[in-house]
């Protein structure tokens, strides 16, 4: 079974790691993006930078959940970023916003993690 929101004050945490994501994540795109955010989950807890991201279709809101999955699983956190409108609009409808934290920018995803939320959104 995969991890569960629920459980990720359990995980142990040594640091973090940006990954910048940009343009357009969409069908020929959003694999790069999963393989780039997972090499860095497999490390360690993750932000991901979306300040750059121009466009995101149901492709790359999947590639971030499965990626999410894959973070959860190696027990790593994974945060997002100054994520677009649309991703906002399309995690509300989803019901995401809780198991995939979403902030402003880096550094209040940096700030979340580091406190005792580890990610939770503030």
């Amino acid at each position: 079974m995969t991890v569960l929101d629920t459980e990720q004050d359990q995980f142990v945490c040594d640091g973090i790691t940006v990954v910048e994501l940009g343009g357009e994540i969409d069908i020929a795109t959003a694999e790069e993006a999963f393989t780039r955010i997972t090499a860095a989950a497999a490390d360690g807890c993750v932000v991901v930078d979306l300040s750059a991201v121009e466009f995101i279709d149901a492709s790359g809101v999947n590639a971030l959940v499965r990626a999410l999955r894959f973070a959860t699983g190696a027990r790593h956190h994974l945060l997002l970023a100054c994520p677009p409108r649309q991703l906002t609009r399309i995690l509300d409808v989803l019901a995401l916003g809780a198991v995939l934290p979403t902030h402003p920018d880096v550094s209040a995803a940096r700030s979340a993690h580091d406190g005792s939320g580890h990610g939770a959104p503030r």
